[in-house]
């Protein structure tokens, strides 16, 4: 099993190379570093944390990025995932930030070590999460109450696309515009598969710009795997201060591993199968060569081949599963 220290990363960070094409090997980095600790918990859920992981980078690394020693800080730029599965690729990039410890990071889902669903137990956690929809509502409390004690900092949360099935969340939508919460951004992890199965067999959401929109919120739709698209939007955002904002980001569940990846699983299959559980060794020494032969890949574009992958032996749990 391989995994890249922070160290390591630290070294990736402070490249002078083009902020697109740190991102992209960042991005691939804490894949590869999801999928092991995935693995040796023995659960967890890869699919979804592989589609929200390129967002996960550009907002805490390259946008708005909290370091440590700003943690506490009521000015600090407030951000967490309202959908919860995606906890194993948020924490990587926070281990990637040198927030949370190498020895936690291999305790996903133990006793004393990190939750299944972000906690608050958790350095640079925001919010718990866990019963799905509350996200927007818990988001728009932060802002009222910096507005309430004119505090500074964004508040910025991202919600799942199975998760606009809750009712709660079109009552958030429509007390954040009344309420003139305008620093106030969501982004929507739209990677179109509930579970296993495509939102749209479950409940269509329809044309989703359009009814963000009608309730007041000012929205763009993108790549949500494009650094570039990404960075334009926020760019458009901190111009735009009379409404809240909305990003729908369209991406894939289990992207960066292509045989995990749903446009590909689902031309085949019935069900996704990558959305909970631990792949077999089989598979993860598959994932894994995949995710390291685009890793070499990119050192060789930005010629730096100093980068040191660590050869962990730990006792893999029991509990996980062969998927096919």
């Amino acid at each position: 099993m391989f995994f890249i220290e922070n160290k390591e990363l630290n070294k990736i960070l402070k490249l002078k190379i083009n902020k697109y094409k740190k991102a992209e090997i960042l991005a691939t980095i804490c894949r590869l570093n999801t999928l092991t600790s995935i693995m040796k918990a023995g659960s967890g859920h890869i699919g979804t944390s592989f589609s929200a992981m390129d967002l996960f980078i550009w907002i805490k690394v390259f946008r708005y990025q909290t370091p440590r020693r700003f943690l506490k800080n009521i000015n600090r730029n407030i951000f967490f995932s309202s959908k919860g599965h995606d906890a194993p690729a948020l924490y990587n990039v926070l281990y990637a930030l040198n927030i949370i410890s190498f020895k936690k990071i291999f305790k996903l889902r133990r006793l004393g070590g990190l939750d299944g669903h972000p906690d608050v137990s958790v350095p640079g956690i925001e919010a718990n999460t866990g019963s799905l929809g509350m996200g927007i509502s818990k988001a728009k409390g932060f802002l009222w109450a910096k507005k309430y004690m004119k505090k500074k900092g964004s508040v910025i949360v991202l919600t799942g696309d199975g998760e606009f099935q809750e009712g709660q969340i079109f009552e958030a939508l429509q007390t954040a515009a009344h309420q003139k919460l305008n620093d106030l951004i969501v982004i929507m992890d739209h990677n179109k598969i509930q579970s296993s199965q495509y939102v749209k067999k479950i409940i269509d959401l329809l044309n989703l710009k359009k009814k963000i929109e009608s309730f007041g919120w000012h929205v763009e739709r993108c790549d949500g795997h494009n650094f570039k698209k990404i960075d334009k939007v926020f760019t458009k955002f901190s111009n735009i201060k009379d409404k809240p904002k909305f990003l729908i980001a369209d991406t894939i569940k289990g992207k960066g591993v292509s045989f995990m990846e749903h446009t590909k699983v689902m031309q085949f299959k019935k069900y996704y199968n990558w959305h909970a559980g631990a792949p077999s060794e089989n598979y993860y020494h598959k994932a894994q060569k995949i995710l390291i032969k685009k890793i070499e890949i990119f050192q060789e574009k930005i010629n730096f081949k100093k980068l040191k992958i660590t050869e962990i032996k730990p006792k893999i749990q029991k509990n996980n599963i062969e998927i096919h």
